[in-house]
C-alpha cells in the first residue's frame, strides 16, 4: 500500500484518466451514494473535509479482496471506466505521489473506497485533517455499485447524517454542491 496527502476542495477529490474532465452533472451528484460518484471516465470522491489535506492510501490488486470493514467507518464498491488507461488520484492543486490505478491499461476497474473520519471532519478546513481514505483497485468488468456502509449520504439537496439526525443548517457546508438551481 502507498499513501500520500491529497488536497481536497469543495469536499472532494478526483480519480482522473489522462485529464479527461471529472465534473459531475447535477443528476450524477443526486444519484451518488454519498462517497463515490462514478462518471463516464473516472470518478469524484466526496470527503467530509471541505478544504485541506486528507490521507489517501492505494492498494493495487489482481482480484477482488475479501471484504472487511475492520477499522473503517464507510465502504463502497464501484466500477470505474478508464478509456485511456491512465487512471490516477488527483488533488485540486497538487498531484499526489500515488501509483497509477489502471494497472491493466484501458478498460474497467473495480474500486473499493474505504473511509474514516468523514463525520468528525465534516465541513472543516484543515491542513492536517484526520480523515483517511483507502482505495483498493483491481481490473474487473462493470458490475452494480455495492454500498457496504455510508455515514454521509447525498440526499435530494444536502448531505444527511445516517445516524438518526439530519444535519442542522449551519452544518451543511457542502450544500452548495447539491443545491443547483437555474438561477444559481
Amino acid at each position: 500500500m502507498t499513501t500520500d496527502r491529497v488536497d481536497v476542495s469543495y469536499s472532494s477529490y478526483r480519480l482522473v484518466d489522462d485529464n479527461i474532465p471529472t465534473i459531475p452533472s447535477p443528476q450524477q451528484l443526486k444519484d451518488c451514494d454519498g462517497l463515490v460518484c462514478p462518471l463516464d471516465a473516472g470518478a469524484v470522491i466526496l470527503t467530509g473535509t471541505d478544504t485541506g489535506f486528507i490521507t489517501v492510501g492505494v492498494s493495487l490488486l489482481d482480484s477482488e479482496p475479501e471484504f472487511s470493514l475492520d477499522g473503517w467507518e464507510e465502504a463502497v464498491d464501484i466500477s470505474i471506466y478508464a478509456p485511456k488507461g491512465q487512471l490516477a488520484v488527483d488533488g485540486f492543486n497538487e498531484t499526489p505521489s500515488l501509483p497509477e490505478l489502471s494497472t491493466a491499461g484501458p478498460g474497467w476497474y473495480r474500486v473499493r473506497c474505504l473511509a474514516r473520519g468523514r463525520l468528525s471532519e465534516f465541513n472543516t478546513i484543515s491542513l492536517e485533517s484526520t480523515e483517511e481514505h483507502l482505495l483498493l483497485v483491481w481490473p474487473a468488468p462493470p458490475t452494480p455499485e455495492k454500498v457496504h456502509h455510508v455515514a454521509l449520504h447525498s440526499g435530494d439537496s444536502t448531505y444527511e447524517y445516517r445516524g438518526g439526525r439530519t444535519l442542522s443548517e449551519p452544518d451543511r457546508g457542502v450544500k452548495k454542491m447539491f443545491d443547483i438551481t437555474p438561477d444559481g
